[in-house]
Formats: structure tokens, sequence, C-alpha cells
């Protein structure tokens, strides 16, 4: 099937919100799950580490096997091996099998990810790349809430039909994408130095580390910080899409932002909201009015972490060099995704559930000095 670019584009953003649905509902899914079992917040938390897992280890491989394969067949690949995880996971309480699942998850959503993520950093120019890739990760945003609500519809007795669920969702990304048989292939280099990225812009692989730090963080812990903090199993998982509404909305107001003002004064601004936001969010979470609205900007600044990286990451790279520099950032994002969950998690079991809120803040903290002083971007203005 041949289609036009602006068809494309589209298809691209359909699978990405359609994808999102799927990952809305597995990823706290899993943690509330695991809580009805009676597993620690340090364990969920490792548990929840697994998919960033996978793609610490996958991603450095990608280029290579996408060479070899070509895009589209390891795409499909990924579309076959995400729903058959999800079932799998319906049918075992055994933890450790539970990790493995969770690890093949986290490969098939590594290489949807990574691939529909260098068609649309391609297919932007510098004009207009901070909208684009802010609409690419509101869309992603938008499938995320709609399954986190889905979610929360479904009682804990029932959490067995979720997996089915998002299976079901899983399946029907791949239906845009699957008949296309023209899309462009993309440069892509098999040696890359992903190290050699975070000393060239520590600033730029810092953003993408600690966003996945605090993303995987909350996506993984929020209902269990709420949990702790006496709401009910229905009320925590909404706590998750209050946050995915700021994921959705504000990122568009920072990318129209970015394409017009010093992108590096906006990524200070944003990194201060979010320190402020996580230090704060302990002594606010028992009122629902200024915990919805602090969930929704925190939501937005994490997000736009990573939307405004990405953009600044398109105006500093080009060609070959774009598309290993963003594997690059993907490898550190899920670098953080690893840390995240494991660190927050871990912090709630030592000092009590406060630390979620405080400990998010002190990483945020750290990469605000990073940016501040290493200066690593003042080419992009």
């Amino acid at each position: 099937m041949i289609l036009n670019f602006n068809k494309k584009i589209v298809l691209i953003l359909l699978t990405e919100a359609i994808a999102g649905i799927t990952f809305g509902v597995s990823m706290p899914l899993g943690s509330l799950t695991l809580e009805t079992w009676g597993v620690s917040s340090s364990m969920i938390g490792l548990s929840s580490a697994m998919p960033a897992l996978a793609a610490v280890i996958v991603t450095p491989f990608l280029p290579r096997l996408i060479n070899y394969f070509d895009q589209l067949s390891i795409l499909k690949f990924a579309f076959v091996l995400v729903p058959l995880s999800l079932v799998s996971l319906a049918f075992t309480e055994n933890l450790f099998i539970w990790f493995f699942l969770r690890f093949s998850l986290g490969v098939g959503g590594t290489i949807i990810w990574v691939i529909t993520e260098i068609w649309i950093n391609s297919y932007a120019r510098d004009e207009n790349r901070g909208i684009i890739i802010a609409i690419y990760t509101s869309v992603l945003s938008l499938g995320f809430i709609t399954g986190v609500l889905l979610l929360s519809m479904i009682s804990v007795e029932n959490y067995n039909t979720a997996f089915y669920m998002a299976a079901t969702i899983a399946i029907l990304a791949a239906v845009p994408i699957w008949p296309i048989r023209d899309w462009p292939k993309h440069d892509v280099v098999e040696d890359i130095s992903f190290f050699k990225y975070f000393k060239k812009t520590p600033s730029l692989m810092g953003s993408s580390w600690v966003m996945g730090f605090l993303y995987a963080g909350t996506a993984s812990l929020l209902p269990i910080f709420a949990l702790q903090n006496e709401l009910n199993y229905s009320e925590s998982s909404r706590t998750v899409a209050w946050l995915g509404s700021g994921e959705l909305l504000l990122p568009i107001l920072v990318g129209f932002m970015a394409d017009r003002m010093s992108k590096r004064r906006l990524m200070i601004i944003i990194t201060m909201m979010t320190t402020l936001g996580m230090f704060i969010m302990p002594y606010i979470f028992s009122y629902p009015l200024p915990r919805v609205m602090l969930l929704f900007i925190l939501g937005g600044a994490i997000m736009s972490l990573y939307s405004l990286g990405l953009t600044m990451l398109g105006h500093q790279f080009k060609g070959q060099a774009l598309t290993s520099a963003n594997a690059s950032f993907i490898f550190f994002l899920c670098l953080g995704e690893i840390c995240g969950p494991i660190v927050i998690g871990t912090s709630m079991d030592i000092f009590g559930s406060y630390s979620f809120g405080w400990v998010s803040a002190l990483f945020c903290f750290v990469y605000l000095l990073i940016f501040i002083s290493t200066g690593s971007m003042k080419e992009v203005k």
C-alpha cells in the first residue's frame, strides 16, 4: 500500500495512540496486581523496571537488526510479542515468571517506540520540530490516559480481564501500519557509542534520564503512594490519569513556545516547576482539588522534559548523527526508567510514603544544577 506523506504521519500517530492505551492499562495494572498479592513497594518497583531494562539491553542492537531485517519486519515482530506477553501475565502468579514477561513486554514496546520516533523526528523540520514532537508525545499520552481510565472501571477481582483487554488493544495498534510497504529507509548507524553522546551533550541526555526516572517512578508507584494515603483502588488508578492529562495537553503549549523562545531558558523553567511540584506533593495530596491540579502540572512538566529535549536533539544533530543520537536519547531515558521505580520504591519502604515526592524532587534538582552548570546547549537558542 502506497500512501502520501501526511497520511503516513496520521497513521504513525494513530498507532502511537492505540499503543498508548495498551501501556496505560498495563503499567498501573502490573503494580496494582502485585499490590493485591502483598508484594513490597521495592519489589513492585523492581518489576516495573523490567520494561526499561529490556529497552536498555535491546536498544544497542536495534540498528543492526533494523539494517538486517528492515524496519517493518522488526515492528511486526513487536506487535506480536506485546499481546502474547500481556495474555501470558494473566496466567501466572509466579513473581519471577512475571519479571520475565514484563521484560518481554518491554522488548516489544521499545521496538515500537524507537522506530516510530525515528520516523517522526526524520519528518520534522527545524522550524516546526517543537510542535510536531509535542503532538507526537501528546497523542501517546492521550492513549495512555484512555488506558488508565479503562483500568479504573475494572474491579480488582477482574484484573485478569484487563490483561486480555490490553492484549486486544495491542493487536489493534498494528492495524494502521501493518499493510504499508513503502516506508522510507532512514539511515541507521550500526556502531552507536551512547556514552559519546552523553559526554558531548550531558544536559540533553540528562533531560532524557531524569524524565525516565520521574515518568516510570510516578506511573508505577503513584497508585501505591495514593493507596498509602487512604485513597481506594479506583481513586488510586485515576491519579495516573490526572498525571496523564497534563502529559497530553501541556507539552503542546511547551512545543509552541519552544519554536519561539530560548529552549534552554524554557528547560530551566520546566525543571524548576517539576522540582517544586514533587517537593510539595506529600503536603497537599490529601486535598482533592490541589492534588488534581498538581498532578496535571507535574504530568505536563515531566513529559515536556522529554519533548523539549527531543526537540533540542533534532536541532543539534542531523542525518545519521540524529538517528544514533535519538537512539542514545532513548537509551538514557530507559536507564532512568530502571532507576526511578527501584530508587523511589526502596525509599518508600525505608523512609515512608512521603519520600515518593521528596526523592523525586531531589533527583530533579540535581539535574537542574547539572543543566545550569554545563552550558552544553548554549548553541540551542
